[in-house]
């Protein structure tokens, strides 16, 4: 399989998360398969098992790290971290969005 991606808040999302490895200054396997994408604007079949392993991952981890931050800040309401929390919203939705369209092609 290969799949072109012309859904263009895909692509953001998927320029988004290489932008993110590259500020991390990261360059993993997942770092190269996003860059790879973003540039291409096509998704292979092991580009699709390992964006899925990912997602899921780092998903997981994501709504971990989100739950005790917010936790955290409803406790201690004189702490501004809610910008950050909501950085991390923001994050969460995109890798949902992308896992939603992934899991529409797969």
């Amino acid at each position: 399989m290969e799949h072109k991606i012309e859904n263009e808040e895909i692509q953001k999302i998927i320029h988004n998360i290489a932008e993110d490895f590259r500020y991390s200054g990261e360059y993993e396997k997942y770092a190269q398969l996003f860059y790879a994408v973003d540039a291409t604007k096509t998704i292979n079949d092991k580009a699709y098992g390992d964006m899925m392993e990912y997602l899921r991952t780092s998903l997981k981890e994501l709504q971990k790290d989100l739950k005790w931050r917010q936790d955290f800040l409803s406790e201690n309401p004189q702490i501004e971290e809610q910008r950050l929390t909501e950085t991390m919203q923001t994050i969460e939705k995109e890798y949902l969005a992308l896992l939603d369209y992934l899991k529409g092609i797969g």
